[in-house]
């Protein structure tokens, strides 16, 4: 039968990538419809429609991959960068050339679209063949966890609903004197969509930072406030009139636990105070909240890591499955030299498509 690559339309042809998407990905696949609509039709920063595409055999999609547009800060620059993105092939269709087929038509689709930069976060089973294709190995990315409640865990563990209780009681007297606010000059608000002004403050920060995503109001807005399937709030750190950092944060469900997933989390990256203390406030929410843990992300930028490390942060046990940070350069206005170290890079867990798929 014969095979075609055209621009995916949802109207035409949801069901088959619904279909592909649960197939290739299994039941916790995202494939709410207007979650897609948003993300392929709704983007700002797309130049000219969206940039995802299927094979098709007849009316049946058998392998996907794409580009999500954005921008990319880099030392004082900003250029056009696309997220690589809903990677899948059927299985029945492996071993067929499929894969790199796939990725050169996105590739090049990115070029003619004007995009200087494709990052991509590959997998173990990935990563070598993009290693072939030429992409640049950037960083491997981690993600960082604060155990919040620890009830369930501790009864999966011993089997004891008494001694699981006793012991996240104590844990969570513990938690909280260490999340006490200590910088009476910061003022917390909880807001339920980012607002405006939150522009002063990537503005007031931004020429800190060497590589990273734009997160202006604009971002941001697109971003958290108009996706349609998800309910994010915003935690706002004010010293005195000026936002000087925030966070935004969403509720995730695992097999066995609530977490508190902070999709962005952005201050000034050497000011070790405001970020100590923009941690607590986050950790003070997820008590209030009962979530069972926080997850976030943050690269080797800054003082971050260390910051959070000394404030109940860890490594993941397993790492992430897309944890490979790659890059490839498509324009004269990026070069390798520009993107390459990882201790330049600050990351969240709001970048590319990992969270777009978490429910």
């Amino acid at each position: 039968m014969e095979r075609s690559i055209e621009h995916i339309d949802l109207n035409r042809d949801y069901e088959t990538f619904k279909e592909l998407s649960l197939t290739c990905f299994g039941s916790g696949a995202n494939v709410d419809k207007a979650m897609h609509q948003w993300l392929l039709n709704d983007n700002p920063y797309h130049p000219d429609g969206n940039l995802l595409f299927l094979l098709k055999e007849g009316d049946k999609a058998i392998a996907c991959d794409g580009l999500i547009p954005g921008e990319l800060y880099i030392r004082g620059k900003t250029v056009l960068m696309a997220h690589s993105v809903k990677t899948m092939t059927h299985p029945d269709y492996q071993r067929q050339g499929i894969f790199r087929m796939m990725t050169d038509n996105s590739v090049e689709a990115g070029r003619k679209a004007g995009v200087d930069v494709i990052l991509g976060l590959a997998n173990a089973a990935s990563y070598p063949g993009y290693q072939k294709f030429g992409w640049l190995s950037l960083f491997k990315r981690e993600v960082l966890v604060q155990p919040i409640c620890l009830r369930g865990y501790l009864q999966r563990k011993i089997k004891s609903a008494a001694l699981a209780r006793l012991g996240s009681k104590i844990y969570g007297q513990i938690l909280r004197q260490r999340c006490k606010q200590k910088d009476s000059s910061l003022r917390f608000e909880w807001l339920q969509q980012v607002p405006p002004e939150i522009q002063s403050c990537w503005e007031r920060y931004k020429d800190l930072y060497e590589i990273l995503l734009v997160r202006d109001f604009k971002y941001l807005n697109y971003r958290y406030n108009q996706r349609p399937d998800v309910a994010y709030q915003t935690l706002i750190a004010r010293r005195g009139q000026e936002i000087v950092g925030f966070a935004i944060l969403r509720e995730g469900h695992t097999s066995h636990s609530v977490m508190g997933n902070v999709c962005e989390f952005f201050t000034d990256p050497f000011n070790e105070q405001d970020i100590a203390e923009l941690s607590r406030a986050i950790s003070r929410v997820a008590l209030k909240k009962n979530w069972d843990y926080l997850v976030l992300s943050c690269g080797l930028y800054g003082h971050y890591l260390k910051v959070l490390k000394a404030n109940g942060y860890r490594p993941t046990p397993t790492p992430p499955p897309n944890d490979q940070m790659i890059a490839l350069i498509l324009s004269k206005n990026v070069s390798p030299e520009e993107i390459t170290g990882a201790d330049s890079w600050y990351c969240s867990q709001g970048e590319g498509d990992i969270e777009l798929d978490l429910r």
